[in-house]
């Protein structure tokens, strides 16, 4: 794996995604892997909104194992979280924190979290480089949010709804500053 020989390149970790459970889809006998949903997105590209019927069931397909692949995301989410106590400070529950092994296995799940949402990526026809467009996006985005209370230090308004939707004053802060100066104020002051 190419990805992770000198350090962790998650753009090419995403796309070997693809290969990788393209190969898993064929020994597990699936009808379609992500290389051939790929191959069909690129179809419809080409012969537009009408060919989309043609390729329901592969559609279909998808759609399940997207689903299938949250799930097994969730199983390992599970897994990984019993490592991490919820009262360990009460009755003294171990944790990854007490020992290598512990960590270790602990690393190991949430790399196991990874491959999964690799996977619905690749199912998706999602590439690395989209999902990095998108991240980007998102982080910029996250940065100036209104409904992000790390936006001002005016006092919270107690109103739960009111913060998530960004109605409140702590939320208005960077309502006046264009959108570089409030990402000077933020990469300055947290």
């Amino acid at each position: 794996m190419s990805s992770l020989e000198n350090t962790f390149d998650y753009v090419a970790f995403v796309n070997e995604g693809f290969a990788s459970q393209s190969k898993y889809g064929k020994k597990a006998g699936d009808p379609y892997t992500p290389d051939d949903l790929a191959r069909i997105d690129h179809l419809v590209a080409i012969g537009g909104t009408e060919t989309e019927d043609f390729f329901d069931d592969a559609i279909e397909f998808r759609y399940k194992k997207i689903i299938e692949h949250f799930g097994h995301l969730l199983e390992e989410s599970v897994e990984a979280r019993v490592y991490v106590p919820r009262r360990s400070w009460k009755n003294n529950e171990p944790s990854y924190l007490d020992n290598p092994e512990l960590r270790s296995e602990f690393i190991a799940e949430l790399f196991d979290i990874l491959l999964f949402h690799r996977a619905i990526l690749a199912y998706a026809g999602i590439s690395g480089e989209e999902f990095l467009e998108a991240a980007r996006a998102k982080m910029k985005y996250n940065a100036v949010r209104p409904d992000h209370n790390v936006n001002s230090d005016a006092p919270a308004s107690r109103d739960p709804a009111a913060e998530l939707q960004g109605n409140c004053d702590s939320a208005g802060y960077f309502a006046t500053m264009e959108e570089e100066e409030a990402l000077d104020f933020i990469e300055k002051n947290h």
